[in-house]
């Protein structure tokens, strides 16, 4: 193992703190329970340009600030981190839509890689206007404005870094519920990608969520007890029998985020840049970089 201090840089939260790189989920895990230190996992990853870097529940740390990045007159707000490729624009577009827990670590930072790997990246807290919620009541009253944040997202791709380029959405758990929700309603979406989550309860809904639905990559665990994995199938049934495009890869023994499986994780990612650069750049006029 290597140890490390990272010092705060502007626009992060100010604190140092050790950090510990291990290879296993489980010894990150075990570590964040019983340590002051913020254990990591780092995947090599082929397809991304950058390493995938995994934070397991950090009690301390780096955290880079959502900041607001529409104007003041647009509601809900855009709050999130927008990560950009080195090259000049403009460039494919990924929203990338957290869980339930809301802002991690980890989303600025898939947000990094995917940029490397020449993807405008937009890491979005669309519980900026909302906060989270604190009931399912409550969550059903805030869901609108949730989906109103992911389409103000792209259309704020859509007048910046991603001009005259397709975007895509990045949903996870919760964001993949949300993205399934908003995906057929928004023109500029060429391609979704779903990690752990599902798609309407109600039947009827959810071949109105299909239909007309841009291409699914739906990456899941057999083993996830939050979100079972007769989701994934239901999804993808109800993708085939509206004539929709759908990928599906089943990780056997990952359990919801993948937090047991580093494998599962490195293989989604790779899938995920393989599947965005194959339907972004097929519906652009330009090439990926």
């Amino acid at each position: 193992m290597r140890n490390e201090t990272f010092r705060a840089m502007p626009g992060m939260i100010a604190r140092s703190t050790e950090v510990v790189e291990v290879g296993s989920w489980r010894k990150a895990e075990q570590l964040s329970r019983t340590s002051s230190v913020e254990a990591k996992v780092l995947l090599r990853t082929p397809g991304l340009a950058a390493p995938l870097l995994l934070l397991v529940v950090a009690t301390s740390g780096l955290a880079q600030r959502p900041q607001r990045l529409s104007q003041p007159g647009v509601s809900p707000g855009v709050w999130g981190v927008l990560e950009l490729p080195r090259s000049a624009g403009p460039h494919p577009g990924v929203v990338i839509i957290p869980g339930s827990a809301g802002w991690r670590a980890f989303y600025p930072q898939l947000a990094r890689a995917l940029a490397d790997s020449g993807f405008a990246a937009l890491a979005l807290d669309y519980y900026g206007d909302t906060g989270l919620d604190t009931s399912s009541a409550d969550a059903a009253m805030k869901r609108p404005v949730w989906r109103a944040s992911i389409r103000n997202a792209v259309a704020h791709l859509e007048e910046s870094a991603s001009a005259g380029r397709a975007v895509a959405l990045m949903g996870f758990s919760r964001g993949g519920f949300l993205a399934m929700e908003v995906g057929a309603s928004l023109p500029a979406v060429k391609a979704v990608v779903e990690y752990f989550g599902g798609g309407a309860a109600d039947p009827d809904s959810l071949r109105q969520q299909v239909r007309g639905f841009p291409p699914l990559l739906i990456l899941h665990g057999n083993a996830d007890t939050i979100v079972h994995v007769t989701q994934a199938y239901r999804l993808r049934d109800a993708m085939l029998a509206h004539g929709g495009e759908v990928e599906v890869q089943i990780y056997p023994g990952a359990n919801h985020g993948f937090y047991n499986s580093p494998a599962a994780m490195s293989d989604a990612a790779r899938r995920s840049v393989e599947f965005l650069r194959r339907y972004l750049a097929a519906r652009d006029t330009t090439r990926l970089r």
